[in-house]
């Protein structure tokens, strides 16, 4: 395959990845002005972002099977399709119930976006070029992860919340016309896929599963440990536990396991959860950090979130040519091993701290960070062979969601019990609430970064393994 179409691609692919990572959390920092706008409740509001997310978790395991049924391709521009025409509908709304269907719906389609785009990657690039797809899609969904609050913050600042929406019109069409003309067309066995039947089973148990966990981990704060929050977590957990039974030794069905019968996809599967934790807990816990515990203005805060992102995206290219001249076991230890390091300060962070040593903390942190999320995005979808890629993906990208709605919850949770622990809630106490979660959900982190290291020793590849295959 030529350069040239390989990088326009690779383009297209991003754009796509973009979209569907961006309007996760893209609506966070305009609830408080959607409160006043529709004259609801921020109970009420938050379902712009509570209902993308279900829909999205809802939707991201069937990829694989729409793709390898209908063509990846196909679906692909569809999704595109639809992200077009609710960008256009949604800032129409008259009401915030029909702006919530509207993000709804856009969960649907969005939500599709990321695992077919990482999919495709391996399906259509030669294997010497995978590693370069890995760091474009890596560095595009990074962008979606944390990009967010700062570009909102932006557009409200000069403009409506309508342009949250219209944001995506230019980038879907350039999406979708790119697609359309450069994307190979979908090669389908017809007589294959009238003998594919949906596991609706699967499906039932999977959508089951993502809308009670999701739901759950969203209400953590609100609720606690109560009876409501244990029937979700029983809910979801009995019917993923069911799924995994029913599903272990089969392939004709919506989630293929048997991608866990590859050495090196469970370990690398690991590590790319581990990872995603660790962009979430970016993306979600430090603007808190610094506006909570640290006293810095909202503005500050995006300038200082936004170096960090661009330093991650510098980092993955780098990565990427370093990838078969070190191996993915070096790459990953000098991942860690920085991550680490840019971690330390924060599981020593006080009100106290200067925010200036933390924000060169976070840089040195986000060249880990983007050297492992080189090895986790690669790692994974390499090890298999690429008649799987669709469910690999699916599995990925659905596990993402979750450990991204997980995060969120167990966070605002811990803030809530430290808040709860002061009679008063003075400037000062509030500091000290969110400086020592900050400790407690850095030092989780670490520790799950040493599991990383460990496992990436035992069963990722040299550099010899690499220029073998």
């Amino acid at each position: 395959m030529k350069e040239k179409n390989v990088n326009l691609i690779l383009l297209t692919l991003g754009i796509g990845t973009v979209l569907g990572s961006l309007n996760i959390s893209m609506f966070n920092i305009a609830l408080p002005s959607m409160v006043t706008y529709f004259n609801s409740s921020l109970s009420t509001v938050q379902w712009l972002t509570s209902g993308y997310m279900l829909a999205a978790g809802f939707i991201i395991p069937t990829s694989g099977y729409l793709g390898d049924h209908f063509g990846y391709k196909r679906v692909f521009c569809t999704a595109l399709f639809f992200v077009f025409i609710l960008s256009i509908i949604g800032p129409l709304a008259w009401s915030i119930e029909v702006l919530i269907a509207v993000r709804i719906l856009f969960g649907l389609c969005a939500g599709l976006l990321a695992p077919l785009s990482l999919a495709m990657l391996y399906k259509l690039l030669p294997a010497s070029q995978q590693t370069k797809g890995a760091s474009i899609w890596g560095m595009a969904n990074m962008i979606g992860g944390i990009i967010p609050s700062v570009l909102s913050g932006v557009i409200l600042s000069v403009t409506t919340w309508h342009f949250l929406m219209v944001f995506n019109i230019p980038f879907a069409v350039l999406a979708l016309l790119g697609a359309m003309r450069i994307l190979p067309k979908d090669e389908i066995n017809a007589e294959e896929t009238k003998k594919t039947k949906l596991d609706f089973v699967g499906f039932v148990l999977t959508s089951i599963s993502s809308i009670t966990l999701l739901f759950g981990f969203s209400k953590i704060s609100a609720w606690g440990l109560s009876w409501k929050l244990a029937i979700c977590l029983l809910v979801g957990l009995g019917c993923l536990v069911i799924y995994v039974l029913r599903s272990w030794d089969k392939s004709d069905v919506l989630l293929n396991l048997q991608v866990f019968r590859h050495k090196r996809y469970a370990p690398s599967f690991i590590a790319s959860c581990v990872n995603s934790i660790a962009i979430y807990m970016v993306a979600f816990l430090m603007p808190l950090l610094f506006q909570s515990g640290l006293g810095v203005s909202p503005f500050l805060t995006g300038m200082i979130m936004l170096p960090c992102s661009i330093v991650s995206m510098i980092a993955m290219p780098v990565a990427s040519s370093l990838y078969p001249k070190i191996g993915e076991k070096s790459l990953t230890a000098v991942g860690v091993t920085v991550l680490l390091i840019g971690s330390a300060p924060f599981l020593f962070v006080n009100p106290a701290t200067s925010a200036v040593f933390l924000a060169l903390a976070m840089c040195i942190r986000s060249i880990g960070l983007g050297t492992l999320n080189l090895v986790a995005t690669n790692a994974p979808m390499s090890s298999i062979p690429p008649e799987l890629s669709g469910h690999a993906s699916s599995l990925t990208n659905w596990c993402h969601q979750m450990l991204n709605a997980l995060i969120v919850g167990l966070t605002s949770s811990l803030i809530d019990i430290r808040l709860n622990n002061f009679t008063e809630l003075t400037t000062e106490n509030i500091a000290i609430a969110y400086t020592s979660t900050a400790n407690i959900v850095m030092s989780i982190s670490c520790c799950l970064l040493v599991l990383v290291l460990v496992l990436a020793l035992k069963y990722f590849r040299t550099k010899e393994e690499i220029r073998q295959q």
